[in-house]
């Protein structure tokens, strides 16, 4: 079987989970004799050399939009949709030779994914891991991204969404049929553990999507009852600023640490030494962020609104605007040594059911169907 996969990033080039997911998925899969030719843009830092037999990694022009990028004024809007289009025609246009099926990641490789099918008469398979309902919080979603997300899903031949709860929006946001939507929970490979400090980790990009402004307001609550707490900020976002305004103004600027961007290396070293682990997200597809603290030995609490609290049994879960309820479990893992252990060791064990090869094995049933 041979793939010819569209993705927008892939390590050394990643910008959140989607990046984690390919790189995981196409190894897996190469390892199971499927071969695959990622095309993904040409960044400063090459992908290089995948080191797989049947993987290959094809660079396509170049770009500077990140996934989870949004128009923010209409200046910006013309180069940021120009940048889009130019580079779905520039895939369109390169890919070539005998595949079995096409595979697209996301909205921004919709449109080359639909384009190829009818070029190439192959089936069109689509993973959905985040929508625009999702990336804008729920507030003023764009309609330019939700008719892009609505083609793709109607002339793919079969979805692959993240968990049930992104399958529900393709449902009822999108008009798709239940029947042809498989869901394929996302996995991880394991970190490690450190030495544990009072520290208390949020870590994701800082848009409204993520709910980092939740997880200030819970942790001037647990500063009231533990004030040798220190709250970690990791990650950028166009909310960065407001946030740093908000600590400023709640008067905890002093317990909160805001990182800034981290390196690969800096991201595990601190998901090791943290002691709770906050996912606060408004509406959040999966979040392998949670997978990856789980398996640094860190206790996490996630909002019921994202994939990862309906797939995974040992974690707290909280509604991410109930910054009262999101405290009182930071204070309990804080405090209580047994419930602290028995999430940590209990989530570790768990994380057996979360790998790459089980993706790839799902994804290739996925596959099968089409064909």
């Amino acid at each position: 079987m041979k793939v010819a996969m569209i993705g927008w990033e892939y390590p050394p080039f990643k910008a959140g989970g989607l990046g984690t997911h390919c790189y995981g998925l196409t190894r897996s899969l190469a390892d199971k004799n499927v071969k695959v030719d990622f095309y993904m843009p040409k960044t400063k830092h090459s992908a290089g050399n995948s080191g797989k037999k049947n993987l290959v990694i094809k660079e396509v022009g170049e770009t500077e939009i990140f996934p989870y990028d949004r128009p923010e004024d209409k200046e910006l809007a013309g180069q940021f949709f120009e940048s889009v289009y130019r580079y779905n025609d520039l895939v369109v246009e390169k890919v070539k030779g005998n595949y079995d099926l096409i595979h697209c990641h996301d909205w921004l490789t919709m449109k080359a994914g639909v384009a190829l099918k009818e070029k190439l008469g192959i089936p069109l398979v689509l993973s959905v891991h985040s929508t625009e309902y999702d990336r804008s919080g729920w507030i003023c979603p764009n309609d330019w991204f939700i008719n892009i997300e609505r083609e793709g899903m109607e002339k793919a031949d079969r979805i692959i969404a993240v968990s049930h709860f992104t399958k529900g929006v393709i449902v009822d946001k999108y008009g798709i049929n239940p029947d042809k939507i498989s869901v394929v929970h996302n996995a991880v490979y394991p970190i490690g553990e450190g030495e544990k400090q009072e520290i208390v980790l949020f870590l994701g990009r800082l848009t409204i999507q993520k709910g980092a402004e939740f997880f200030l307001r819970a942790a001037k609550k647990v500063l009231e009852y533990e004030p040798d707490s220190r709250f970690v900020v990791a990650g950028t976002g166009d909310m960065l600023p407001r946030l740093i305004n908000q600590a400023v103004d709640m008067g905890i600027s002093s317990k909160v640490i805001f990182t800034g961007l981290l390196t690969e290396e800096e991201v595990r070293h601190i998901y090791r030494i943290s002691n709770v682990y906050v996912m606060p997200s408004v509406s959040e597809p999966f979040g392998i962020t949670a997978l990856e603290a789980v398996s640094a030995g860190t206790p996490t609490i996630a909002s019921k609104t994202a994939g990862f609290s309906e797939a995974f049994q040992n974690c707290l879960r909280v509604d991410f605007w109930d910054t009262d309820e999101m405290a009182n479990k930071i204070i309990s893992l804080l405090r209580y040594d047994p419930l602290h252990k028995t999430l940590a060791t209990e989530g570790k064990r768990e994380l057996d059911l979360f790998t790459w090869d089980r993706v790839a094995e799902k994804t290739i049933d996925v596959y099968n169907r089409v064909m």
